[in-house]
């Protein structure tokens, strides 16, 4: 009764709740009063309003709830964008805003009607614990407004940050391993803004080809990332015209006064091929630097050093061609490359010998709090799957860690589930759980692979919230709900031994099966709800699978397709028998590794319907369930080398 009495209140004063529901009604009421008779069709406002997720429509209205919401919650920054001078940014905050609003919203009232109609949860998504409170409407409304709440501080302080100029709202730095260099938190990564990746179409070689709107995009995503203190600018050769772009700007603003060579961290990568020689990598990397404008690199990295081979060109390349390694130690001592790395999508073996050779003064690898992407399933240790083993190596040989794709690879967290919002609010959202456990993990840096400044401002503001008491005891809050649930949804024995014995493609020698990467992709989907993100990974393997060449040996089929080892592994094969392949695997956990790979197959190969909350199984639509649909997308339009 006490307890009752005690939520009454608690909903009698939620505010936030209540100015998000009015900023949603006042702009169906707009909506639905429009002279379009489709715009008017039963349902349609509602569900505009609290269910679309397009990146390309609706923006309007969305941008109206999220400026309805802040003149009420947060007016300052509501000032401030609208006075900004960076319109298009400040718009597409407020499409950021309304989306997360709309989310809070689209859940809290699917999820209580479900509860009021009587229908049963699916088994297998929520723990007993869970599924009392997730369709209660009182429970429901104070966690919505817990999560409002959230989503207003995080707004206070992107007014702090967008108008400050004594840097108390910049990101922080860290020592970066034995480079000794201050790294910034957060990292440029400038694979998403540049006009096009050069890999089909008429290539983008010169400055009369850029578009103008790209540019001015491009200078004012640098302009941003400085203002905010991230000063670590992070490219590659691979990267399309994204190197000749980052020169051109780089010139404007050293002209313009707005910083110098020396205020910046320059880091850029170039592969490496069977064919490549040391005089010809020499050359090669000497003309990225002339690209970029900046007569030296702080930080040069291998790109992709992903397999045996990759290892060998670098150590052992032969006289005719030359061990290319030494094209760096050159190029170190001439003054043009200050401290050299690797970049990797490798097994976690290869990763190993690569950091064992201490040659290199740090590494860009994946690790994220629900898995190493690539290498997740490997382990040279049964205790220590994926790269956990070697973030620890790395630490021993003082290296830079550097985390590749943490919004991304890391499980899609600019829109993720339904499910894993619901784990992590009113805490955290999930950008911000995903960063503050790679900070507490001992990564220095995360990359944050901008198409646009405001993709910057979440990144950064986890970063100075990071050293608070607040933001670790909301880690530890959040970490002990996901270890609570993963001994509940996997089961303790499970969530320990899944991957030992597993097989990736390194250890498949005849079909090159990915077997450890797919049953993590069921463990992923099991606890975040993570679908959208595991079919992106599976349709890589599905791709991979459909082009082996059973003629061909594994080296052969590995080289022949270009991306096969950034985005290694076979998909599942439904008629072939795993005997061999899981000969290692514990006798208690064969069973369920076989439905795992069944599992994975059959909701990530599936053919998709253009719903949200369908997909296609032959020729009957099954429905997704709520908590594996997408709750949000936090890029407003398409970022340039994807359209």
């Amino acid at each position: 009764m006490v307890m009752d009495r005690a939520k009454s209140l608690l909903l009698s004063e939620s505010a936030f709740y209540a100015a998000a529901v009015s900023s949603v009604v006042d702009q169906e009421k707009h909506y639905s009063s429009s002279s379009s008779t489709d715009n008017r069709r039963a349902g349609f406002a509602r569900r505009y309003s609290s269910f679309d997720l397009s990146t390309t429509t609706h923006n309007e209205n969305v941008i109206n709830v999220a400026k309805s919401f802040l003149s009420t919650s947060c007016p300052e920054l509501l000032t401030i964008l609208e006075s900004h001078s960076d319109q298009k940014s400040a718009q597409d905050r407020l499409i950021k805003i309304g989306r997360n609003i709309n989310a809070t919203l689209r859940y809290s009232h699917e999820a209580t009607e479900r509860f009021e109609s009587g229908e049963e949860l699916i088994p297998g998504i929520w723990t007993a614990d869970e599924a009392e409170e997730v369709g209660n409407e009182v429970d429901r409304k104070m966690k919505s407004d817990g999560s409002l709440q959230l989503l207003v501080q995080e707004c206070t302080n992107l007014a702090k940050m967008l108008t400050s100029s004594d840097g108390t709202m910049k990101c922080p730095t860290v020592r970066y391993g034995r480079t000794e260099i201050q790294m910034p938190l957060v990292s440029l990564g400038c694979m998403r803004f540049q006009q096009t990746w050069n890999r089909g179409g008429k290539p983008v070689k010169s400055a009369d080809q850029i578009e103008k709107e790209c540019q001015e995009n491009l200078v004012n995503i640098l302009k941003h990332s400085l203002h905010c203190g991230v000063n670590h600018i992070e490219t590659a050769q691979g990267y399309g015209c994204s190197e000749l772009q980052i020169g051109m700007a780089l010139k404007q603003l050293f002209d313009e006064g707005v910083c110098k060579r020396e205020d910046l961290i320059i880091q850029t990568k170039g592969g490496i091929s069977s064919s490549t020689k040391k005089s010809d990598y020499k050359s090669s990397i000497l003309q990225q630097i002339e690209r970029l404008g900046v007569g030296y690199l702080d930080l040069f990295s291998v790109h992709g050093l992903n397999t045996e081979d990759h290892y060998n060109w670098l150590f052992d390349h032969g006289e005719e061609k030359g061990n290319l390694i030494d094209a760096l130690k050159e190029l170190r001592a001439e003054g043009k490359i200050r401290h050299i790395g690797f970049s990797t999508h490798a097994p976690a073996h290869i990763i190993k010998k690569a950091i064992e050779s201490d040659v290199f003064d740090y590494l860009n690898l994946h690790y994220h709090f629900m898995g190493s992407y690539t290498a997740s399933g490997d382990g040279t240790d049964a205790q220590l799957e994926g790269n956990t083993e070697n973030i620890r190596l790395a630490k021993k040989h003082d290296m830079g860690i550097f985390i590749i794709s943490p919004y991304d690879k890391g499980g899609r967290l600019y829109a993720p589930s339904n499910l894993a919002r619901e784990i992590m609010l009113p805490d955290l959202e999930p950008m911000e759980y995903g960063s503050l456990w790679l900070w507490d993990k001992g990564a220095h840096t995360i990359v944050c692979g901008a198409a646009r400044p405001s993709d910057l401002d979440q990144p950064v503001l986890a970063a100075i919230r990071s050293s608070t008491d607040k933001a670790k005891e909301d880690l530890a809050v959040v970490s002990r709900r996901i270890k609570e649930r993963e001994e509940q949804i996997l089961g303790k024995d499970w969530a320990e031994s899944w991957h030992v014995g597993l097989p990736n493609y390194s250890q498949s020698e005849q079909r090159g099966f990915q077997i450890g990467n797919i049953v993590w992709l069921y463990n992923t989907i099991l606890m975040y709800g993570m679908l959208d993100f595991a079919k992106d990974r599976y349709g890589t393997l599905t791709g991979n699978a459909k082009r082996w060449d059973s003629n061909k040996t594994w080296k052969e089929n590995v080289f022949a397709n270009p991306g096969f080892n950034w985005m290694p592994g076979c998909a599942y094969d439904e008629a072939y028998d795993y005997a061999s392949e899981l000969k290692d695997v514990p006798e208690q956990n064969l069973p369920r590794v076989l439905e795992a790979m069944d599992f994975v197959h059959k909701w990530c190969a599936a053919k998709e319907s253009a719903s949200n909350d369908e997909k296609k199984e032959g020729d009957e639509a099954v429905t997704i369930p709520l908590e594996y649909q997408t709750a949000y997308d936090m890029r407003p339009w398409t970022a340039f080398p994807e359209r």
